[in-house]
């Protein structure tokens, strides 16, 4: 069986082509492959590989507050190739998975976690191209599956941890807000889960096509996240790194607005694929259990604001 997988050095992507290529043949590529701005090329790239068993697309731009500057990038990663590569995939014959965002959503919604046949209505324009993605691959190919994420994080890209992390090694404490609502996902288990998904495709099992939402449990503030990083860091590695300082989202000046609520329900996921994630403190446990001791930096008068 092969599999074509776009951005391979992505947070998700790098992830998931560690784990196929145990049980798969992958074709994977990146921007430092091809450019996914250039649709016509990016179009006939795809169209001149070998036989494929199955398209999945963790392509994505995802400066969030940059989208505003590069509009253009934006649509034509989180969308103009979304539409070429299931446009490929019809041809083919083949099925296709996509990923989504929570950012979907507008984030208003805080009685529970959103489910699938919640409404989209995107608070940013980065939500809508990646809405956009999700309108366009529904009307080109039958065979898809769209995972929804939110909140990812690894110790290897840019994210909410690894952000943390820096600010330890400078001894800064982080402010991070403690007025939205998140549920964090350690990025292998994600992977792990989608890996089991795609077995079960091509074992032949009637798996429904459509969206699902891809998450653990609970959920907790950037605030709450922030400070139980900052303690275990203290409390294992022995350091004396400065705790979070909790304010408002509205004290950022970011560009593009977030979701003040992004809990997705992976109950229809969990069901159909048989798979649950552990909500999201045993998932930071399990991932700070695998982290190696790195020496903690001293304590500084400094604080730094963070963005989930």
């Amino acid at each position: 069986m092969r599999i074509l997988l776009t951005g391979k050095n992505g947070q998700l992507g790098w992830e998931l082509h560690r784990q196929l290529e145990r049980d798969f043949k992958v074709l994977a590529i990146g921007r430092e492959d091809v450019d996914f701005l250039d649709t016509k090329f990016f179009a006939s790239m795809v169209r001149s590989l070998p036989k494929l068993n199955l398209i999945v697309n963790a392509a994505a731009y995802t400066k969030i507050d940059k989208v505003s500057q590069e509009p253009f990038a934006a649509e034509a990663i989180n969308s103009e190739a979304v539409a070429t590569l299931a446009a490929e995939a019809d041809r083919r014959g083949i099925p296709m998975i996509h990923f989504s965002s929570s950012h979907v959503f507008s984030g208003q919604r805080r009685t529970r976690p959103y489910r699938e046949d919640d409404q989209p209505s995107p608070a940013s324009l980065y939500g809508c191209t990646k809405l956009d993605g999700e309108l366009r691959l529904r009307g080109i190919l039958e065979k898809h599956l769209i995972f929804r994420l939110s909140g990812l994080y690894d110790s290897h890209h840019k994210n909410f941890f690894t952000e943390i992390l820096a600010r330890n090694r400078k001894g800064v404490a982080a402010r991070a807000a403690d007025n939205q609502i998140i549920s964090p996902n350690w990025t292998p288990l994600v992977a792990e889960a989608v890996v089991e998904a795609i077995q079960q495709l091509f074992w032949g099992e009637n798996i429904p096509w459509g969206t699902y939402h891809l998450s653990g449990g609970g959920s907790t503030t950037p605030y709450g996240f922030a400070q139980m990083i900052c303690e275990k860091i203290n409390d294992v590695w022995g350091g004396n790194m400065p705790l979070p300082i909790p304010i408002r989202s509205q004290k950022f000046r970011d560009a593009a607005k977030r979701p003040k609520y992004s809990v997705l329900d992976p109950t229809r996921f969990n069901t159909v694929f048989h798979h649950t994630l552990p909500d999201w403190q045993e998932q930071f446990l399990r991932f700070f259990g695998g982290i190696a001791p790195q020496k903690p930096s001293p304590r500084r008068d400094a604080t730094s604001k963070v963005r989930p």
